[in-house]
C-alpha cells in the first residue's frame, strides 16, 4: 500500500513531529501545499484549517501550549492503512506551560498523496486539553 508506506516511513524517522516543536521546519516538509486539518469541535482550535500556512499557524498555536522546558515525546502505538489511508494512534507526553504533566492519546486519520500528507483528521479528549493545557 503506497498510503502504508508513505507514512511508516514518516513515523521512522519522525517527521510525524508536525505535531510537535519543529525548530527546523523539516516535518513540515511532509505536508501537502494544499494539505486540509480538521480538529474537533469542543477544541478552541476547532475547525477545518486549509492549506500549508493555516495548518502551520494551527501547529505554532497548538505547540504554544506547551512547556519548552519537558520536551515532548510522541509514541506512535498502532499504524493501520486502507487504500490512501492511514490512521495513528498516539500517545503524546509533555508538560503545558505551567509545569503541569500532559499525557493524552490521540487518534489521526491521515490522507496520503503523493507521499505527503493530504488530509489530516484529529481526534482527541479536548476537555483534558482544555484542563491542562487551557486550548
Amino acid at each position: 500500500m503506497v498510503a502504508s508506506a508513505g507514512i511508516e516511513r514518516l513515523a521512522e524517522d519522525g517527521s510525524l513531529r508536525i505535531v510537535e516543536r519543529d525548530a527546523d521546519g523539516k516535518a513540515l516538509d511532509w505536508l501537502s501545499d494544499d494539505v486540509v486539518w480538521w480538529v474537533p469541535q469542543g477544541s478552541s482550535l476547532r475547525g477545518t484549517h486549509r492549506g500549508k500556512a493555516a495548518v502551520v499557524e494551527l501547529m505554532e498555536r497548538g505547540v504554544g501550549a506547551y512547556s519548552t522546558e519537558v520536551p515532548m515525546e510522541i509514541e506512535v502505538r498502532r499504524l493501520v492503512a486502507e487504500d490512501d489511508w492511514v490512521c495513528a494512534q498516539v500517545e503524546i507526553r509533555a508538560a503545558a506551560r505551567n509545569g503541569a504533566p500532559y499525557v493524552n492519546q490521540y487518534h489521526f486519520a491521515f490522507r496520503v498523496r503523493d507521499g505527503r500528507i493530504a488530509e489530516v483528521n484529529e481526534y482527541v479528549d479536548t476537555r483534558y486539553v482544555y484542563e491542562t493545557l487551557g486550548l
